[in-house]
């Protein structure tokens, strides 16, 4: 039994393990949706609830619950959409006992939230895969000025205190990458639109 399956459900002791309702291949294939769409399901919940720890312990009771029902998942139907139900529902049961720890929308509201996250997520999936590429054909120092600010969360001073020059000089390095990183996702997704 996998590791993610061993402990997603090792404290439900009314509920059999996944691997005694579905094969292998099951979850492998869960996995592997689950993966690719779990940023657009987590960006969802955590626009919705305001406390960090309580989302990503929805974030992970909604796992469970998809696992618990992925044979009833239809391929026919978008793995996102179907995510998103499971989540908002999740949502909805934590407003009801706790109004305070997320932002109140009426149920309509929600689900116009829910269903346009849905189309949205999409696109921004293909943004990001387009922006993995993109900051993989920057030049090395670029890669190390992109790393230094958005992964390490380095301020500009900071990396000219690692890289030489001035922060001034790091800002409107910071610019041009970025502007060479929009030009290259632009571009990218614009190829991947006109594919068949």
């Amino acid at each position: 039994m996998s590791y993610f399956l061993k402990n997603c459900c090792a404290s439900v002791s009314i509920w059999k393990y996944p691997s005694d309702i579905f094969d292998q291949n099951d979850q492998e294939r869960f996995m592997r949706l689950w993966t690719a769409h779990q940023p657009s399901v987590a960006n969802y919940v955590h626009a919705l609830v305001r406390d960090r720890g309580t989302a990503e312990d929805l974030l992970q009771e909604t796992a469970l619950m998809m696992l618990r029902r992925f044979t009833e998942y239809d391929e026919r139907r978008s793995f996102v959409a179907w995510a998103l139900g499971f989540a908002r529902f999740k949502i909805m049961s934590l407003r009801r006992d706790s109004a305070r720890s997320i932002l109140v929308f009426d149920d309509e509201a929600m689900e116009q939230f829910t269903e346009s996250w849905a189309e949205k997520s999409v696109e921004t999936s293909a943004q990001r895969s387009a922006l993995e590429g993109c900051i993989e054909k920057l030049a090395e120092h670029a890669r190390r000025v992109v790393s230094m600010r958005y992964f390490e969360d380095l301020n500009a001073e900071e990396i000219a205190g690692r890289i030489g020059g001035s922060g001034a000089a790091v800002r409107v390095k910071i610019q041009r990458i970025r502007a060479q990183l929009r030009n290259c996702i632009e571009r990218e997704t614009r190829l991947e639109n006109q594919r068949p």
